[in-house]
């Protein structure tokens, strides 16, 4: 966005810091409007201001030419004109003609009925596209790429081409004044330059005054200034070039232009200009500054050809397009060569203590700069002062004025000295006139007068042991020189005396400091608020220091009546609580695996130190207990697991009986059975545990592992099945067999479980 480029502040800002307001009746001057376009593309615009119409045509695709009223609404079409793209107004204002290039033709509509009343053919593949009127002879430009030239039409309808012996290498772009003159000039771009040519039209025929290339790569518009001397040509890519103001007469580099020319431009009968890319600007040809500035919402920006000026100068109409060209929409700038006028002000110091000396400085920023020869914005300056005394004001009739510094952008100030009131507030209003391009401005700027208000600071230790002297020390800085006045009152707070009590009055040093000395007999957090309360000269202000203050750690137990329970077994839970001070209250917790934690009891320990509570388990639990502390003994917290142990049950499939064997009785199984089934269920079990089974043989006094299957999950039932070949066992030899469940490594609910051994003998043969 070239545009979006608001005024920096000014030297007046940076000398005088305060609030910048702009003034009533300057947002008013600068009223806009954005209306979308019914159309799909735009190509060219007029203003006919005597009929109340503004024609707005779209180019290649369209079918005729938009017609708003002069506030761009009440839209309307003159239809059967396709592919209008250049648009003219006749000198007399009777005529609009409209360039229709796919159609080698250019319209003559009537203003007053907005019919066609004629249409004049300009040759086969001629493709008319810009239009300009000087001389009392309308003018076109034609062509295609490669080859171009100038043709006119003149009052009886006679088409003329080429009227300029000179060679286009593409169709030419065409500029008059804003006013009927006899200046025409043409440019076309041509690479890395552009050519253009100035013309004398007289008569129906071109004098050319001066041909050039000059440094434009992407020629967009062209404009020639109200008094027909010079050219202003828009181009985004060679910006330094666009704020040059070339001579008509030969084409040379003539001064600058007050401001740059971007997307595109336009001229003003009195000669003020205006242009922008993603905004729009005006401002006067020469000079610096500028009167207003408009900034379009991305990613709208003005089109090619798509700013024009009423011809009284009461308004500026720009059209702005989207990236790919559509979404026309139009913006109005009205009062476009009123610049705005800020005000600032300040006052030496802040805030104000009664009774003080002060200074007042007013002063003004516009993004207009002054004319040659003036050494204050023009217009009159009122500064009014308001206070208790004045409630409805009193003119300042002896301010002091300083005039512009030059070379700097400075409107000069005006400087008011006086004295702040005893009581109540002061203010002081500024209204500036506004005169010629400068909007009126008013601005109330109030002055805070008040007590000074001084700062405190204090040094304490971060902790401390109970029952020991220790000091704080502070420090009152007031930011003006002081008289001894009022006192530090100095409140406590521990946990003893939450709301806090008073610890007395310190003395107050001469040099603002004073000692506070104490010696806390309760622990945790000891807070000391100072508070100066100012006494008759200065506002309150209040520091608090924190000591936290050591405390014993108390003796305390928990323990349960058993290591492991059975599911649904009650858990007994013994808290016990050693020495304490003014607080025996002991809270339980338990915590399931995989769960919360909740309050399972609270209250006082018992004489011996004891609070007992029942839990019924049903996963492995943490068990806590806490003393929340008290006065002189800190909080605690001890914790201690109750481990819930699942069932382990057993099954043997397929035994055809048992026999005894010493003490110990053995499941029978014969070889022919062909194999042996072992099952083991869990209760309760969990998903991501697992079992491994593990066999044993007895031989040379001993029982040996013969084999083992580890760590298989369970089925959803809780169930698993282990097979094994008969054939495998040694007749008659003795074998056991037995499982063990392991939980999930992570979050698990219960302990691991071993099962019952399971003695087994394989005899050969088959059962009798």
């Amino acid at each position: 966005m070239k545009l979006a480029r608001f005024s920096p502040p000014t030297a007046a800002a940076l000398f005088l810091g305060l609030t910048i307001a702009i003034g009533p009746g300057a947002v008013d001057s600068y009223a806009a409007s954005d209306v979308p376009l019914p159309i799909a593309h735009f190509a060219h615009m007029v203003v006919d201001a005597p009929h109340g119409h503004l024609f707005i045509s779209g180019g290649s695709g369209t079918d005729g030419i938009l017609v708003t009223d002069l506030d761009g609404g009440n839209p309307t079409m003159i239809s059967g004109e396709p592919g209008v793209t250049g648009l003219a107004l006749s000198d007399d204002g009777s005529a609009l003609y409209a360039a229709l290039p796919d159609h080698d033709t250019i319209a003559a509509i009537s203003t007053d009925n907005l019919t066609e009343s004629a249409r004049y053919g300009t040759g086969a593949a001629t493709h008319p596209d810009s239009l300009a009127v000087a001389g009392g002879t309308l003018w076109f430009g034609y062509g295609t790429a490669g080859t171009g030239g100038v043709g006119s039409v003149d009052a009886v309808g006679t088409v003329t081409l080429p009227q300029d012996s000179g060679s286009w290498a593409a169709p030419p772009m065409l500029a008059t004044t804003p006013t009927p003159s006899g200046v025409l000039a043409a440019a076309a771009q041509t690479g890395d330059t552009s050519a253009f040519v100035t013309y004398r039209a007289e008569g129906g025929a071109l004098t050319r005054q001066a041909a050039k290339a000059l440094p434009f790569r992407d020629l967009s518009d062209l404009a020639v200034t109200a008094d027909g001397q010079h050219l202003a040509v828009s181009s985004e890519q060679d910006l330094n070039a666009s704020t040059r103001r070339f001579r008509t007469s030969d084409l040379a580099a003539d001064g600058r232009f007050a401001e740059g020319m971007y997307a595109t431009v336009a001229v003003a009968p009195d000669g003020t200009m205006s242009s922008g890319d993603g905004g729009l600007l005006t401002f006067p040809e020469t000079g610096e500054g500028d009167y207003t500035e408009y900034s379009y919402t991305y990613p709208l920006r003005l089109a090619a050809h798509g700013l024009a000026w009423a011809p009284d100068e009461s308004r500026v109409y720009g059209v702005a397009v989207d990236a790919s060209g559509g979404s026309p929409t139009l913006h109005i700038t009205r009062t476009p060569e009123t610049a705005w006028v800020r005000l600032h002000g300040s006052s030496t110091t802040t805030p104000l203590a009664p009774g003080e000396a002060y200074s007042f400085r007013a002063g003004f920023d516009s993004p207009l700069r002054l004319s040659a020869g003036e050494t204050m914005i023009p217009g009159t300056v009122r500064i009014t002062r308001y206070d208790d005394a004045d409630p409805d004001g009193v003119l300042i009739p002896d301010r002091t004025t300083t005039p512009a510094r030059v070379p700097v952008d400075f409107f000069g100030s005006y400087l008011v000295a006086g004295t702040a009131p005893l009581t109540g507030s002061l203010s002081f209003r500024v209204d500036y006139s506004g005169s010629g391009h400068y909007a009126p401005a008013s601005q109330t700027f109030d002055l805070p007068v008040a007590k000074y208000a001084p700062t405190m600071a204090l040094t304490a230790p971060s902790a401390g042991d109970r029952a020991t002297p220790m000091t704080v020390t502070g420090q009152l800085t007031w930011p003006h020189a002081h008289v001894a006045t009022g006192a530090v009152h100095v409140v406590k707070t521990d946990l003893a005396h939450p709301v806090g009590y008073s610890a007395g009055t310190v003395p107050l040093a001469a040099d603002g400091s004073f000692v506070f000395h104490d010696t806390p007999q309760t622990g945790g957090a000891n807070t000391y608020a100072f508070t100066y309360d100012g006494g008759t000269s200065y506002l309150p202000v209040t520091a608090s220091a924190k000591v936290q203050v050591s405390r014993a750690t108390p003796s305390l137990r928990v323990a349960t009546d058993a290591k492991s329970y059975r599911s649904g077994a009650t858990v007994k839970v013994t808290a016990h609580l050693g020495t304490t001070y003014n607080s025996r209250l002991v809270t339980l917790y338990d915590q399931p695996a995989g769960k919360s934690r909740t309050q399972l009891k609270t209250g006082k320990v018992d004489a011996q130190g004891n609070l007992v509570a029942y839990y019924k388990i049903t996963r492995n639990t943490v068990l806590s207990a806490a003393f929340a502390g008290d006065y002189r003994y800190e909080p605690r917290t001890v914790t201690t697991s109750a481990i819930l142990t699942p069932t382990a049950r057993t099954q043997m499939q397929w035994p055809t009986g048992t026999t005894r064997i010493g003490a110990t009785t053995y499941q029978v199984f014969y070889k022919s059975e062909v194999n042996l089934g072992f099952n083991v269920q869990v209760t309760p079990h969990q998903s991501g545990g697992c079992t491994s089974v593990y066999l044993e043989h007895y031989y040379s006094g001993a029982w040996h592992q013969v084999t083992s299957q580890r760590c298989v999950p369970l089925y959803s039932d809780g169930w698993y099945g282990y097979g094994r070949a008969l054939k495998l066992f040694v007749s008659n030899d003795h074998y056991r067999i037995r499982a063990h469940y392991t939980p999930p490594a992570t979050g698990a609910q219960t302990g691991s479980v071993w099962s019952q051994w399971t003695y087994l003998t394989a005899r050969p043969g088959s059962p009798s």
